[in-house]
């Protein structure tokens, strides 16, 4: 083959001299023989300058042994060839799409920036990517609601697949509404141009029906019509089932610790005021606060007498006892599976611990008052423990079977500081469930050791009678 000459002002590259299109020639060995001004501007040089330079001088250092050897193999060709390459420019490195001819003079390459469509492309790529491993089912569907495409996550949790979509033609976004009235309002929606958000009950494949949150978002053309919808769906169905089943769990509780005798306003009012008197006497002791807590125990003792009618209360049986250790850990069995996010229940028994004196229901609905009480707050996380242990008599103690000791202590984030219970309401209605425990402890033979102080806030000691069997 001919070596390829061409002279420094070279006919073939007449019709780009005004061009905004990268036009060069180059020699057989990648040495330039011609470029136009739209070059040269792109490269930083006069076109004067950029002649007898290696055009491989603007590759990446990597890929300038291959680009100088693709320029020998396309000289050899009679056909125009077409690729692209890196191109090192005043603007930082780009994306040139090449278009090669042979001409008499050498060969001729014409060069187009095509780093931006690049750019769109790898930007293109990412966002299906995405789309495609998104966590929520994506749809996009025409104006009228045929579908075009659906993500995996949807065809996951639905069954559905694109095909079964296409050759079926599914009416999934009209499908789930509560009411044709409903599904009015999103057809309007939708066709204004606006964002539809709702929740929807949906049949999947299989026949099942899921709980939906839907999104439907509008794409705009340029003329201002709907072109088509975005539709982004998350199954619910798994969080509405748990929902249901904490207000199951919630109603069961309630049911079994709540449910009293036919006169237990009597017998509430009874133990809730016998605890307020022990209260008293407590304040009574100690001159700290001592007018706050009597005040406390007026607002107690006045709300239960404008609530008791005149009825007789039948009292706790004689000789009844109960197993405190057992009825800590079936109420901790009931309260486990409905507590919120962050908050823990733990029961600890030291030892063999006794019998106490009481009924079961007293004891149960005291026990769920206190630990409810005290899991309440805004704290992200709240840990309580309840804690029982017997300590032994002494030989001359006239309690021989000795004293059973019930801890609840409270412990939350350390974030927020020390617990604040604001509100007079709410102060009656706690200041009335303690009253109640404390009435409970009273009827059983014990007392409050702490916890009467600031209630809800300190931990609660309790110190009962244990019961020879």
């Amino acid at each position: 083959m001919k070596p390829i000459n061409a002279p420094i002002s070279s006919p073939d590259l007449a019709p780009w001299h005004g061009s905004n299109e990268l036009a060069l020639i180059v020699s057989e060995a990648g040495a330039i023989l011609a470029a136009n001004l739209a070059f040269a501007r792109k490269v930083g040089l006069t076109p004067e300058a950029c002649l007898g330079r290696a055009a491989a001088s603007w590759c990446p250092p990597e890929e300038q042994t291959a680009f100088t050897a693709r320029l020998a193999a396309l000289t050899a060709k009679p056909k125009a060839s077409a690729f692209d390459q890196r191109w090192q420019s005043v603007q930082g490195w780009r994306w040139i799409d090449w278009e090669s001819t042979r001409v008499t003079g050498g060969l001729r390459l014409i060069g187009r920036d095509v780093s931006r469509h690049r750019l769109a492309e790898g930007h293109l790529a990412k966002l299906s990517q995405a789309v495609e491993q998104a966590p929520v089912g994506i749809l996009l569907t025409s104006p009228t609601g045929h579908v075009q495409y659906m993500n995996a996550a949807y065809s996951d949790y639905s069954g559905f697949t694109l095909e079964d979509a296409l050759e079926a033609d599914l009416p999934i976004l009209s499908e789930g509404h509560p009411s044709d009235a409903s599904y009015r309002q999103f057809c309007a929606t939708v066709a204004a141009g606006s964002v539809w958000q709702g929740t929807l009950h949906c049949p999947t494949k299989d026949g099942r029906l899921i709980w939906e949150r839907v999104m439907v978002s509008p794409a705009m053309d340029a003329q201002g019509g709907v072109s088509h919808l975005l539709c982004i769906r998350e199954n619910l169905t798994a969080q509405r089932e748990l929902e249901e089943k904490l207000a199951r769990a919630e109603r069961r509780l309630d049911d079994e610790l709540t449910t009293t005798p036919s006169d237990s306003l009597g017998e509430e009012a009874l133990l809730t005021l016998q605890g307020a008197a022990a209260w008293s006497r407590e304040a009574s002791t100690s001159s700290k606060g001592a007018k706050s807590t009597l005040a406390r125990i007026a607002r107690v003792t006045g709300d239960i007498a404008q609530r008791l009618q005149a009825r007789e209360s039948r009292g706790a049986s004689d000789g009844a006892s109960v197993s405190l250790t057992s009825l800590i850990e079936a109420c901790a069995r009931s309260l486990r599976p409905a507590l919120p996010a962050g908050r823990s229940l733990a029961v600890k028994n030291v030892g063999a611990v006794p019998r106490v004196a009481g009924e079961t229901w007293p004891w149960i609905h005291a026990l769920s008052l206190a630990t409810k009480h005290f899991f309440s707050g805004a704290e992200p996380t709240v840990a309580v423990t309840l804690t029982t242990r017997h300590v032994k008599a002494r030989k001359t103690s006239a309690a021989r079977a000795g004293v059973v000791q019930l801890e609840i202590k409270r412990r939350a984030g350390r974030s927020h500081g020390r617990r604040v219970l604001n509100g007079q309401d709410e102060s009656l209605f706690r200041d009335s469930d303690l009253a109640f425990i404390a009435g409970v402890v009273t009827q059983a033979g014990g007392r409050i050791v702490s916890g009467f102080q600031n209630p809800w806030i300190d931990d609660l000691r309790i110190e009962l009678p244990a019961v020879n069997e």
